[in-house]
């Protein structure tokens, strides 16, 4: 296994891996390469290359080792890639833990084959991933289960003048802001994960599809950007954020990523992952199907 800690340098490789690959949400290089920075461009992120030319993007920091989304593998691969990267960096290296998130089905094949000297951490978490059937979804809300948010789109669209803007338009301080509001609600467990929605906007949005700004009274609250899932006709609906300023503006804002996706032809949407109240949120869309993926560690024992 080859390790390549320049993961601007490894672009090239990296994106000839998820290319061949890539089938998971955030098999995205630019998504990668902002969640591996921080605000000043230090970067964390390592490409871990198998011989046979499967990876895992990881990630190193403070002797803690992050494998980032699934493995760039197919099949079985995909669990035996995840073995071969224990067993080096165990060995190898002074690593405390290796932190993963798998999705249900390899997460079981991993842990009936670790070896003797490790031993995985209880589950630390788990999200749910809805996903949508754009083809059956209809932008009418009809029903009575749509009642609600039919209800709420109307009046905030009667209430407010809205417009939708390119958010690579959109100067860079007005959606800068949007993520400073949105830390400030979510409270200070979720600043760690800011920086990445910073580094997105200082790159003008690369490696996403349709960056959007919701423009409420003349002024920018919120914005949406996704991708094509690799290998796929599935698009994720990756980033959703606003400044909490209106009631029903974050169902404002999940509608109108939905209804962009539909417009635009894709036939399914992953909508992203979430525990309880997120979860319980989207449903309200009548999501098709749900898998899951759990986060855990694997140390020595």
């Amino acid at each position: 296994m080859e390790f390549f800690r320049n993961i601007l340098d490894a672009r090239p490789r990296i994106e000839k891996t998820i290319q061949k690959y890539g089938y998971a949400t955030e098999h995205n290089y630019h998504w990668y390469q902002y969640c591996s920075a921080d605000r000043k461009g230090k970067s964390d992120g390592i490409l871990a290359l198998s011989a046979d030319g499967s990876a895992l993007l990881t990630q190193e920091n403070d002797r803690i080792n992050y494998v980032f989304s699934e493995p760039l593998a197919n099949g079985d691969r995909r669990q035996e890639i995840l073995e071969e990267y224990l067993e080096y960096v165990f060995a190898k290296t002074d690593v405390k833990k290796v932190s993963l998130e798998l999705n249900t089905g390899l997460r079981k094949k991993l842990l009936a084959n670790l070896p003797s000297h490790l031993r995985a951490s209880a589950t630390n978490y788990t999200l749910e991933w809805p996903v949508m059937n754009l083809e059956k979804f209809d932008l009418a809300l009809p029903g009575g289960h749509f009642k609600h948010i039919r209800n709420a789109r109307s009046k905030f669209y009667r209430e407010h003048k809205v417009e939708i803007k390119d958010a690579r338009q959109v100067e860079k301080k007005e959606l800068e802001k949007i993520v400073d509001d949105w830390k400030k609600q979510r409270g200070a467990k979720d600043r760690t994960w800011s920086d990445r929605y910073y580094n997105m906007i200082e790159n003008g949005f690369a490696g996403t599809q349709g960056g959007r700004a919701m423009v409420v009274d003349g002024e920018i609250h919120g914005f949406n950007a996704g991708w094509l899932i690799p290998n796929s006709q599935r698009y994720y609906g990756a980033v959703g954020l606003h400044d909490y300023s209106y009631a029903d503006l974050g169902l404002m804002i999940y509608l109108e990523d939905l209804e962009w996706m539909k417009k635009q032809g894709f036939k399914e949407a992953d909508m992203g992952g979430g525990e309880k109240a997120l979860t319980n949120f989207k449903n309200q869309f009548n999501p098709e199907s749900f898998y899951k993926t759990h986060v855990f560690s694997v140390v020595r024992k």
